[in-house]
């Protein structure tokens, strides 16, 4: 099936070069064109704005005016044909002046053929098609852009932002013109991550005062565009970790309502219950039945029972998290943890620990509990060290075990069970670190680390 003619414009005061371009094309094999002609710099000019043609063919030379002037005019109204400037004379000066004014091309009257001709005039539209599409392509990307819900920012490799969009002002409480004045160390100073090159997919979390004061809670991305550009998202999670900070904190109201409700009710009731099983063997022993025995390890199972239910209070409802002491409240995990399982538990805790919130001390203590009881239940650990340091600067919890570590198609914990998911979201509460690391004799170390200004 042929392809429809080509619709091209000319653009000249001369009919000499309308009946020399007219022939030309004419000699152009398998192709057709639709040649029109505008005699003059109006007529071009509103033959122009109807963007109805391929290409227009357009002489410097107009009367009392040049093309020039009509290509930056028609630029400048957003016509969007390639224009091709023609002339008689081969001036490098004209040459460079239509390049820059956005001529697709300059050809020498004198020296044109039907293979250069149609060769200019190919090129010319098959580059305007890739520059429409471009647009087009830019279009929708702008559009992305400033309507994403998350905040965008494109910064070079010294840190200054080149772009970026109107979340991101909304979030940072800054306007675009002063943001694409600043760098990133001018916005956040030290609390903002800066993008490292060469790495993608980067995701943390942190905090960030807006310039009102207001302080926010923002997830934080990176990725490397281009060598020296980088792409930021910032993602305003301030009300959803005040949602999951309120569920974690009912949660810990249930297990200790839990604990002691077992402490006070199931607890009381097996105390009474232990205490008749002993009456009654007193009494059997008194007349000399041979059921004392029996009534007496009844009693002795009722009591183990007590102390099993007393260790489960004490794991749900830690008492000594109430007065933040955590090295009682390690301790007490060290000493359930060597009961429960007939496992080896030592707690190195410094004696300068001083945790003031108390939710930092219940979420270092369920992430200790969490850790040990998984280095148990599956890595067979016989060994574990619970210890609490801290420096200037950080808290650091650490679990350590010599048990089998995490199976092969696992490394590092990752992608592993909801045990891990748990330690990750309790340390993401408190603005913590969380980090697992296998040795190679075996064993895993859980560290939790805390910056101490977030105590």
């Amino acid at each position: 099936m042929a392809s429809a003619p080509l619709r091209i414009l000319l653009i000249d005061d001369e009919e000499s070069s309308f009946i020399l371009l007219r022939r030309l094309l004419s000699k152009v094999p398998c192709k057709e064109f639709d040649l029109d002609w505008a005699t003059s710099y109006d007529e071009g000019f509103r033959a122009l704005r109807t963007n109805r043609h391929d290409a227009c063919l357009l002489d410097y030379r107009l009367s009392f005016r040049t093309g020039l002037d009509l290509l930056r005019e028609a630029t400048a109204q957003g016509v969007q044909t390639p224009i091709i400037i023609l002339t008689g004379s081969d001036d490098p000066k004209v040459d460079q002046e239509a390049a820059e004014s956005g001529a697709s091309d300059f050809l020498l009257k004198d020296h044109l053929d039907a293979v250069t001709l149609e060769r200019v005039i190919r090129y010319s539209v098959q580059h305007a098609a890739t520059l429409k599409a471009l647009q087009k392509s830019h279009e929708r990307f702008r559009l992305l852009f400033e309507r994403g819900l998350d905040a965008v920012l494109i910064s070079d490799g010294a840190g200054r932002f080149v772009d970026v969009n109107e979340a991101a002002c909304q979030l940072l409480g800054l306007s675009r013109e002063q943001l694409l004045s600043k760098k990133w160390s001018d916005v956040a100073a030290k609390e903002l991550p800066r993008p490292k090159e060469g790495r993608a997919g980067d995701v943390s979390e942190f905090s960030f005062t807006k310039p009102n004061g207001e302080r926010r809670f923002l997830e934080f991305s990176s990725t490397q565009l281009a060598p020296s550009l980088n792409l930021v998202v910032l993602r305003d999670v301030t009300e959803r970790r005040a949602l999951e900070r309120e569920i974690q904190e009912i949660s810990e109201r249930e297990q200790r309502r839990l604990g002691q409700d077992l402490h006070d009710g199931l607890g009381q009731s097996i105390t009474g219950i232990a205490f008749l099983a002993k009456a009654l063997q007193q009494k059997l022993l008194g007349k000399g039945i041979e059921e004392a025995e029996a009534a007496g390890n009844i009693a002795l199972l009722i009591n183990e029972a007590l102390v099993q239910t007393r260790r489960m209070c004490r794991g749900l409802c830690p008492v000594v998290l109430d007065t933040n002491d955590m090295e009682a409240a390690l301790e007490q995990l060290a000493e359930n943890l060597r009961t429960m399982f007939s496992v080896s538990c030592q707690l190195d805790c410094k004696p300068d620990i001083n945790i003031t919130d108390n939710t930092v001390a219940v979420q270092f203590y369920r992430i200790a509990q969490e850790a040990a009881t998984n280095a148990i239940k599956h890595g067979q650990a016989k060994n574990i060290l619970l210890s609490l340091k801290s420096n200037h600067l950080r808290w650091i919890l650490q679990v350590k075990d010599d048990g089998t570590g995490f199976p092969a198609s696992v490394p590092n914990g990752e992608g592993a069970g909801m045990g891990l998911r748990v330690m990750h979201h309790r340390a993401r509460m408190i603005g913590a670190s969380l980090t697992l690391r296998q040795s190679k004799s075996g064993g895993v170390t859980v560290t939790c680390s805390l910056p101490r200004r977030r105590n």
